[in-house]
């Protein structure tokens, strides 16, 4: 029988600052209830997003993570959008494309009825395209998932701005969301993406990564999983 592959745990490049306590248990927790179960590298990354203050506030008030396609970073995404869902965090998730912005929207849904929540009783959605919801009925934490655009979110208020597809972020977008979160107790800005290609047109999200590795970020961290050249 071949051997299963589980590939490294660990990120390759990441800047994680010092933290003593983290609030991740009760996130994997909700997000187990599904039946799945998250991989090592996904608990770790879950533990420093998750990261606190002597304050409660985040310890990273902004993080971002890069890895190839089709190795699981949306489920890091699912996972923190469970917890604040129930915690009655106000969410908004945004995509590059209308079909990314809609297949998350469906795995969120997807995923909470594995974990036992009953649609139209726990929570609600609307299915409308490039707009969808999931809100949950007795906290009034939500999700909003809209696709980028050089005015989406200006003059609406969020505690966690999700960026997916985050190696098309343009300085364009990021002018007009990132304004979005500023009103928050507890802001917190998650940037999810793969490396860049030479035809993606975001700059925001490398600018992050080089900042960030140098050591010029202000409360943020990174992680990523590549080769080095």
């Amino acid at each position: 029988m071949a051997k299963k592959r589980i590939g490294n745990q660990n990120p390759t490049q990441s800047v994680i600052l010092n933290y003593k306590k983290s609030l991740y248990q009760n996130a994997i927790d909700i997000y187990q209830k599904s039946g799945r179960k998250a991989q090592k590298w996904q608990v770790n990354l879950i533990k420093h997003i998750y990261a606190v203050n002597k304050d409660g506030l985040w310890t990273h008030t902004k993080f971002g993570y890069s890895l190839p396609r089709r190795n699981g970073k949306n489920e890091v995404v699912v996972i923190r959008e469970m917890e604040g869902l129930q915690r009655g965090e106000q969410i908004l998730h945004t995509a590059h494309r209308t079909t990314t912005s809609h297949a998350a929207w469906e795995r969120l849904v997807r995923i909470l009825e594995q974990a036992g929540y009953v649609k139209d009783e726990d929570f609600t959605t609307l299915r409308a395209t490039g707009r969808e919801r999931v809100e949950f009925v007795e906290s009034g934490g939500r999700v909003e998932f809209r696709t980028r655009t050089t005015l989406g979110g200006l003059g609406e208020g969020f505690d966690l701005l999700v960026i997916d597809e985050a190696q098309e972020y343009t300085t364009d977008q990021e002018s007009a969301l990132k304004y979005t979160v500023t009103d928050s107790r507890n802001p917190q800005t998650i940037f999810c993406g793969t490396p860049p290609t030479p035809l993606s047109s975001g700059t925001v999200f490398v600018n992050f990564r080089n900042n960030t590795l140098s050591g010029k970020g202000e409360n943020a961290g990174w992680a990523e999983w590549g080769i080095e050249d």
